[in-house]
């Protein structure tokens, strides 16, 4: 079993569900997820879910961030499976960036 660390970035540049990881065929293992508000100026609220087939489990809903702040959303390593992925919803467009760092065993 190949076991490969990596890092995926997001800009949300629309208000509708967006994935920011998709799951590997295999196991992967999130250490981490870093939600960014670039905006300098403004605040927004943003909804991040995991999905297993058709239902979305909830991470952190209607979360408010503001202007040129991060946050860390896990405090502790997620398991996902093969297929599962995580999705962000921005309150407004173009304000956030996200960043996925993740251990793939595949």
């Amino acid at each position: 079993m190949a076991e490969t660390y990596k890092s995926f970035g997001t800009a949300l540049g629309t208000t509708g569900a967006t994935t920011i990881y998709a799951g590997v065929i295999g196991v992967a293992i999130v250490n981490g997820i870093n939600i960014s508000n670039i905006n300098g100026t403004g605040s927004t609220t943003i909804t991040v879910e995991m999905v297993k087939g058709a239902t979305a489990f909830s991470m952190l809903s209607n979360c408010a961030v503001n202007a040129g702040t991060s946050i860390q959303i896990l405090d502790a390593p997620m398991v996902l499976d093969s297929g599962n992925t995580i999705r962000a919803t921005a309150g407004l467009t173009g304000y956030f960036h996200t960043i996925v760092s993740v251990l793939e065993m595949t």
